[in-house]
């Protein structure tokens, strides 16, 4: 079903403040997905889509095509209001209100990687690691702290993973120590990455389920969270910069265990 709305429409207000307001996402269950593709992907992935927002111009696009096929209300709106919509610089001519859909720690699947994000800060490495993560066959993430995994910034780095990989969000300062209770529970040994000190990847034992901690970027893992770590893993570099990226360093990690 399609419609058309004004600049005065509440729904449009709706979409502006969700993406920009972390608090309003928490509390109604909703954020956003912007672009075409993104969108068709959350669709596919059987993703809970609330509504899609078009401008005027894309009213033949297949995203509406897509939309009305699985019963999502998509709305057009005038091509200059549109532009007001989007978070980014270069409008991408859809936006879609989709039902979040994180899980318990316990829910996550119980063999394989776990990759876990601690307190991490910026939303493009975040999503950056969780498409990695997808990519490397981790079986799932938990985002202890930080940022918020459905911040825009961070579902655009995803390119799609959100939507397919299961992943859990804790928040609060005792993020990562509850992170680590839970998994340790679960039966998962829990692995630290650090600049250096660590072993490398190819010899951490592979007998049980791990959970991969990736820490804060500019500050790494707090003392607390390593001394609870079974073991610590490090990237080997050759040359003399300085330590990598935590999203190219998770991703070599990722890349290593999954090659055991």
């Amino acid at each position: 079903m399609t419609d058309t709305v004004s600049g005065r429409n509440p729904a449009l207000t709706r979409v502006r403040r969700l993406a920009r307001d972390r608090t309003l996402r928490r509390r109604e269950g909703v954020y956003l997905v912007e672009g075409p593709t993104l969108i068709v992907d959350a669709l596919s992935a059987g993703r809970e889509v609330e509504q899609v927002f078009v401008p005027v111009e894309a009213a033949s696009s297949r995203v509406v095509a897509e939309s009305d096929a699985s019963g999502v209300l998509c709305r057009l709106v005038d091509d200059a209001l549109f532009d007001g919509l989007t978070t980014t610089r270069s409008a991408q001519p859809a936006i879609a209100v989709v039902v979040r859909h994180d899980v318990p720690v316990p829910d996550l699947p119980a063999d394989g990687v776990v990759v876990v994000l601690a307190e991490l800060a910026d939303p493009g490495n975040a999503g950056t690691l969780v498409r990695s993560a997808e990519a490397f066959g981790a079986s799932g993430v938990v985002f202890a702290g930080g940022v918020d995994p459905y911040n825009p910034k961070c579902v655009r780095a995803t390119a799609g993973s959100l939507f397919r990989l299961p992943f859990a969000v804790l928040e609060g300062d005792g993020a990562v120590g509850e992170a680590l209770g839970l998994l340790g529970a679960s039966g998962r040994h829990c692995w630290g990455s650090v600049a250096e000190g660590g072993i490398p990847p190819a010899e951490v034992p592979d007998c049980r389920p791990i959970a991969l901690l990736l820490g804060n970027e500019p500050h790494g893992l707090a003392e607390d969270a390593l001394a609870r770590c079974e073991g610590l893993v490090t990237v080997t570099t050759t040359g003399s910069g300085d330590s990598l990226n935590v999203a190219v360093a998770g991703s070599v990690l990722l890349s290593a265990l999954a090659a055991r």
